[in-house]
């Protein structure tokens, strides 16, 4: 596909012919805006809060970290908080945008935001989230085919991302404590609800895959260059495979041709408080099933609440 094509693909898929932004750009703007403005994110929630927001402290941070997706109008009084804290501050960075023209108008800071100029030059899909230095951090389950339709240009510095990455990992101390309950409820709580085999939470050292908490048969720890949920952690993105056994990618795995003969995966990762993607919290069975789009923001919201107890 030429180049132009590509940027023309892009800009239909986001924005459509309505003026409406794409939920995931519109999430992009909010925390690339925080994290250029270098603004706390407790004084992003006070502001919010002051608006009347009602999300709970739990998805706004969710938001802002690259996890889970608000409602329009949650995105857009977030936007207007942070927008409100550049004004309060005076700070030049560029405002955080609205859901569509319309809530740009009536906001009163149409001026403070820039024309999103959508090409692989000027629009940069993989900025990290909020403290993520990795450089390799993307906007949202939309975010894999977005990556591959602006054709970005290959990481760099991965070996000094990889080894500050794993110095997270360490520095949290989930590697000390063995099982938890606090993670162990979440794990339940997931297998429960999607119905699955098993559902667990990964961590992912230099060269293992080191299980956090299980529940069910399926996830156990192994090396690092056999387990799904490594890969996962490349890109900050819900990986699904619905049937191993039939995708060209995973039907030659080891873990789908023998063992536990895995068929469906879903998972996504989870964060230091950093913005480092150190492990997973995934779903498994050994029979195919179909993963809807409300499944992954269930699933999204989970990994949410992992992060929430690593922080906290």
């Amino acid at each position: 596909m030429a180049c132009g094509a590509v940027v023309s693909e892009v800009c239909g898929r986001i924005f459509g012919g309505t003026g409406v932004l794409s939920e995931y750009v519109q999430q992009w703007s909010a925390i690339q805006t925080v994290r250029a403005a270098d603004l706390r994110p407790d004084d992003v929630l006070q502001s919010y809060f002051a608006l009347g927001g009602d999300a709970d402290e739990l998805e706004v941070k969710g938001y802002l970290a690259g996890v889970v997706m608000l409602s329009v109008p949650d995105r857009d009084l977030l936007a207007h908080a942070i927008n409100e804290l550049l004004d309060s501050t005076g700070s030049m960075v560029d405002g955080a945008h609205y859901s569509d023209r319309d809530a740009t108008s009536s906001s009163g800071y149409g001026d403070y935001l820039r024309t999103l100029v959508i090409s692989p030059d000027e629009f940069d899909f993989t900025a990290p989230s909020v403290g993520d230095d990795t450089a390799t951090a993307s906007v949202g389950t939309g975010a894999p085919a977005l990556l591959e339709a602006a054709a970005v240009a290959e990481i760099p510095d991965l070996d000094e991302a990889e080894f500050r990455r794993l110095q997270a990992l360490h520095e949290s101390g989930l590697l000390d404590t063995g099982a938890e309950e606090r993670f162990d409820r979440l794990t339940r709580l997931a297998r429960d609800h999607f119905g699955v085999s098993s559902s667990s939470i990964a961590l992912i050292t230099d060269d293992a895959q080191v299980i956090k908490s299980v529940t069910g048969p399926l996830g156990e720890d192994m090396p690092r260059d056999l387990s799904l949920c490594a890969v996962t952690i490349e890109f900050d993105r819900t990986l699904v495979i619905n049937d191993a056994s039939t995708h060209p990618a995973w039907r030659h795995h080891p873990l789908v041709t023998g063992g536990p003969q895995v068929r469906f995966y879903a998972g996504h990762p989870v964060c230091t408080a950093g913005g480092w993607r150190i492990g997973t919290i995934c779903l498994m069975d050994d029979q195919p099933r179909a993963f809807t789009e409300d499944d992954v923001q269930i699933l999204r919201r989970l990994a949410a609440q992992v992060q929430m107890e690593i922080w906290v």
